[in-house]
């Protein structure tokens, strides 16, 4: 049941963001034609930014396009026929918090991967002394074996994909607390304070749970390690390039799922549709 309800969700959102998605599609397959054809050295460079500028639009349209879904289909005129589904008003609100985190998700991978494809591609423009600060950046960020650089990657995109999971519940729970008294009175205002409030809690419990619970990965030129103590290991590495901690985005994301609990007792006990 749940897996028809997250689907129809997908469907339904879909009409409202293919339109990004097709503005995306149609500019970055525009500029990627334009730098391939063009000799114009600036040409590269701009239409790199350009598809970058966009994607960093996207990414805010996007979460926008989210919040009004969430809003309009549950307390909006659509709510009387959301709330009356034949479904727990937990699995509602979990299929509606997944398929936003789909789309942001999406989005934001997007930007970035768009942001690293354009550094990438000027760095014959810039000249050598920007090359080697690019391969600085690279080398840093990912090491110089596969086996940190696959480390790496995966961890950023899950530890991105659970920062995402946590901002779609916060954001969810404004706009549920603005719809409840005497909250309702702020209008989008009081959403907007919930949910960055909400933010910044999880960001700093997720701080102090870092701090306490070294465990997590070290990362060197070529080589990655496991540990318990994070800072002994960092202490005892060569070419020490960075660690990962893996309690906070655990932490993290525990927390995210509990926000869900707020959001369904309002919605079934507190929550007036309009």
């Amino acid at each position: 049941m749940f897996g028809k309800l997250l689907k129809n969700d997908l469907k339904a959102q879909w009409q409202s963001v293919s339109s990004i998605f097709l503005v995306i599609l149609i500019i970055s397959s525009a500029a990627e034609l334009f730098m391939a054809v063009s000799k114009s050295q600036i040409a590269l460079v701009l239409g790199g930014l350009v598809v970058t500028m966009l994607m960093l639009f996207a990414c805010f349209v996007i979460i926008i396009a989210v919040a009004m879904m969430f809003s309009k289909t549950l307390f909006g005129r659509a709510g009387y026929l959301t709330l009356t589904l034949p479904v727990k008003t937990e699995k509602l609100i979990w299929s509606k918090t997944l398929s936003g985190l789909i789309w942001t998700y999406a989005v934001y991978v997007l930007f970035f991967g768009a942001m690293f494809l354009w550094l990438y591609q000027i760095g014959d423009v810039m000249g050598a002394d920007y090359k080697d600060m690019a391969d600085q950046l690279f080398t840093l960020l990912f090491g110089k074996s596969i086996s940190t650089l696959v480390a790496s990657l995966v961890y950023y995109l899950v530890w991105f994909g659970i920062l995402m999971f946590a901002a779609v519940q916060c954001m969810y729970l404004g706009i549920t607390c603005s719809n409840v008294k005497p909250v309702s009175s702020l209008g989008i205002v009081g959403a907007v304070v919930i949910a960055l409030a909400a933010m910044g809690a999880v960001i700093t419990m997720t701080g102090i749970v870092t701090k306490g619970i070294p465990v997590g990965m070290v990362v060197s030129l070529d080589s990655l390690v496991f540990t318990s103590n994070i800072s002994e290991t960092i202490h005892n590495t060569e070419n020490f390039l960075y660690s990962f901690n893996f309690a906070g985005p655990l932490f993290t994301l525990l927390l995210s799922v509990f926000i869900n609990i707020p959001i369904t007792y309002l919605v079934k006990n507190k929550v007036n549709v309009k």
